[in-house]
């Protein structure tokens, strides 16, 4: 839960008054808790996502290439008949979310100095240095620590690391999921919305986000209020814990100027069109 909640508020800068604040919590959580690296996250998701949202050639979170992706997403790639099936092999493999960041922190971030095609300036001998810290310090505590000083068999520290992978990969990448690909959410790059690139970013975050469950705590406080992802989209520097009041405001404001207001009732209805968007775009061709 830190990483959808201290972390999650750290990135966006709304945690505390300064840097320091946020260079704290954001790294602590992420980094030494998650083993992750917050400089991955920040390029991915800060720099790239939130302001290029469903945008093939910009959004780190869509396909990067137009072939070699294991999703079908945008008309830009090229269809395979294995995309059939993504429905069902796709959900499967979020579990493996958590540790497919931490490979990218090696080949992208830091290796390739680019996350997606969003490029990452030269990173100091402090940066890196930091990086290999955070990574031996989470193979510590994680792996060393249950071995050596709390004495569990290697049989149960594996599968411990394996089940707790599981599960936040799988929590985070559906919530991740559910919020922009979806049958309620839009892709500006296909072909009958193309014509929305030409609107301003705002009107593209409202469009591209997808919200759920907006009546129910519970759902909003393990999603870390992303079950109002359009507020988030709209008012990234805005702490979540201010969503439930500000969405009243933003749907009055849509419906003034007659743009819809994508929301779906609960979780399980927003999983469903996730599926249902894999599904149909998994049975298009390149033809269609």
């Amino acid at each position: 839960m830190c990483l959808l909640h201290q972390m999650h508020d750290a990135s966006h800068f709304f945690i505390g008054y300064n840097r320091v604040w946020w260079n704290v919590i954001g790294r602590f959580t992420m980094e030494y808790i998650a083993g992750a690296s917050i400089m991955s996250w920040l390029h991915q998701h800060v720099l790239g996502h939130h302001i290029y949202t469903n945008i093939m050639g910009a959004d780190p979170d869509m396909p990067f290439f137009k072939e070699g992706d294991l999703r079908f997403l945008v008309k830009q790639q090229r269809w395979k008949s294995m995309y059939k099936y993504q429905y069902i092999y796709m959900p499967i493999l979020y579990g493996l979310l958590s540790l497919k960041f931490r490979i990218q922190d090696f080949t992208w971030t830091f290796g390739a100095e680019k996350n997606g095609h969003i490029h990452v300036n030269p990173l100091s001998t402090f940066e890196w240095a930091h990086f290999l810290l955070t990574k031996c310090f989470f193979v510590f505590y994680r792996v060393l620590v249950p071995l050596f000083i709390f004495g569990f068999s290697p049989s149960t520290v594996l599968l411990n690391f394996i089940v707790i992978e599981l599960i936040t990969g799988y929590w985070l990448a559906f919530n991740f999921q559910v919020s922009h690909v979806s049958t309620s959410a839009i892709f500006p790059c296909d072909a009958k919305y193309e014509s929305k690139l030409s609107q301003e970013w705002a009107v593209i975050q409202v469009l591209t986000s997808v919200d759920y469950g907006h009546n129910s705590f519970i759902q909003t406080f393990l999603s870390g209020a992303l079950n109002y992802q359009t507020v988030h989209h709209l008012f990234p520097g805005i702490s979540q814990y201010h969503y439930p009041a500000i969405a009243p405001i933003v749907k009055d404001v849509c419906k003034k100027y007659k743009l819809p207001f994508n929301e779906l009732p609960t979780f399980y209805e927003a999983i469903s069109a996730h599926i249902n968007y894999l599904k149909e775009k998994g049975n298009q061709t390149e033809t269609k």
